[in-house]
């Protein structure tokens, strides 16, 4: 659906490519600044005969589809070391688009082994700290650093660019980069299908616990 395939041994095909590829904003308009991107709005792609319409439109607002979209992206950015990642944008999410970031030390020192809170002061050695959200005795110090994951949402990715002065192994590396990206896009859609004609939407209550405030008498 979106991924095509591409002579990396002809150049001008590979400009052509890239050159032509769908972008979009990576913030706002007014930031003027886009990257490569995928339209995946529901009204743009078509829909399979055998999914039903009430679960096609009301999908992609349920949490399991979410856990399966962030599952999607991760696997792109963990592939690529975070130093490309997807990611969404436009008004109601309609469009994924390639960014680029990387990884750091985020700093924490220590964690709870109950909860999981981490903290930026080490355990003397020998001793289990008190974790300052559940106040459990079960902070330790992390073996190995720390890592998070950033990304330069506002950054342009080849913008403007003429790929006249890119070099062969240049152009290859960076079609076989937005081929990989239109490959998950072609996933997401694949997974969204699936989930559609496996699935049908139904109705339940649950019990929603309420906070109110009362009067009660003072002794």
């Amino acid at each position: 659906m979106f991924y095509q395939e591409i002579n990396v041994n002809k150049r001008g095909e590979m400009i052509a490519f890239l050159k032509n590829h769908a972008r979009y904003n990576t913030l706002h308009a007014w930031n003027q600044s886009t990257s490569y991107a995928n339209c995946i709005k529901l009204l743009k792609l078509v829909k399979p005969d055998d999914v039903a319409e009430e679960i096609w439109w009301e999908l992609f607002t349920l949490p399991q589809w979410h856990e399966v979209f962030s599952d999607l992206l991760e696997a792109f950015g963990t592939k690529h070391h975070w130093q490309w990642q997807a990611g969404i944008n436009g008004r109601s999410g309609g469009y994924v688009l390639l960014y680029q970031g990387g990884i750091k030390p985020s700093g924490y020192l220590s964690y709870c082994t109950h909860c999981g809170q981490k903290n930026y002061q080490v355990v003397p050695e020998g001793q289990k700290g008190i974790c300052g959200r559940c106040q459990a005795r079960s902070r330790v110090n992390f073996t190995e650093p720390d890592m998070q994951v950033f990304t330069w949402s506002g950054r342009a990715i080849d913008q403007g660019e003429t790929f006249q002065e890119w070099s062969n192994s240049q152009l290859r590396e960076r079609v076989e980069l937005i081929q990989d990206f239109d490959r998950l896009c072609d996933e997401i859609f694949t997974n969204y299908v699936k989930l559609c004609q496996a699935h049908r939407i139904v109705s339940r209550d649950i019990l929603v616990p309420e906070t109110i405030k009362v009067l009660e008498p003072v002794i």
